[in-house]
């Protein structure tokens, strides 16, 4: 499964231990992996630690998106997809297939490569908004279970196809064009521990959006073990350093370090 080509090469923040983990981090609409990395490593847990200072042993990946055209902005910017609305995601959905599809299998590809270093139990895939939403779909489509997929203020695209295995499978392989995906191993990859966060006062994606993320995944059958976390404050971010406490207590017990 050859990915496209033009998509940048991602940022990388190498542990100062042994490498043991892997990261794979998502930007949101409008940013890209560098910033990402610059950004989130600014903020700190209540121990006063960054994340990459609590996780020595881990390597960060930082992908960028490809620069597409924005329908709803009539310009070039950097996004996993297209979009016509944030208020319901569902309005003009075939705008986002081309993107999605390019996307996910950027990330599958760069999930491949990191095999070579660790295994697929101790690689975590983590996705802020719209790298949330494409996140998402990459942990489901991939043939291997992760450590865990962390998601950030993010929202479901295609929700109405998320409601079994076989509805799953079929998006995957008829509309997205992906490998086809058999039911048996969505199920496998459903399985990895999931923990989502979203602030009441985002006024990017409201919190609403992140509940039904919240409610279709745990409708489905697909048997994923989610922890949701709401937070009063942080808008459309992580709320410091709460948020951050709750990100390194989820990979904690999932043996990171």
């Amino acid at each position: 499964m050859a990915p496209p080509s033009d998509f940048p090469v991602p940022h990388i923040f190498l542990p100062t231990q042994p490498h043991s983990y892997t990261i794979i981090a998502l930007h949101g609409r409008g940013s890209n992996g560098p910033e990402f990395a610059e950004d989130l490593f600014e903020d700190k847990s209540s121990q006063g630690l960054t994340l990459a200072e609590h996780f020595p042993h881990t390597k960060w990946v930082f992908p960028s998106s490809q620069k597409r055209h924005s329908t709803v902005f009539q310009e070039e910017m950097d996004e996993w997809f297209d979009m016509y609305s944030l208020t319901d995601p569902s309005t003009q959905e075939e705008l986002q297939v081309e993107g999605l599809r390019d996307s996910v299998k950027h990330i599958l590809d760069i999930i491949s490569k990191e095999l070579e270093f660790v295994p697929a139990s101790n690689m975590v895939l983590l996705g802020i908004s719209q790298g949330c939403a494409t996140a998402i779909h990459a942990s489901l489509a991939g043939q291997h279970q992760l450590g865990g997929f962390i998601g950030i203020a993010g929202w479901l695209p295609f929700r109405s196809h998320v409601d079994n295995q076989a509805a799953l499978s079929k998006f995957y392989s008829e509309t997205l064009g992906l490998p086809i995906t058999s039911e048996s191993r969505i199920q496998t990859t459903a399985t990895t521990p999931a923990l989502l966060c979203h602030c009441t006062d985002d006024d990017v994606v409201d919190v609403e959006l992140g509940h039904q993320l919240r409610d279709t995944l745990t409708a489905s059958n697909l048997n994923i073990d989610i922890t949701f976390t709401e937070f009063a404050s942080g808008g459309h971010w992580i709320s410091a350093p709460h948020g951050f406490d709750a990100i390194v207590n989820f990979l904690r017990h999932r043996g990171l370090e």
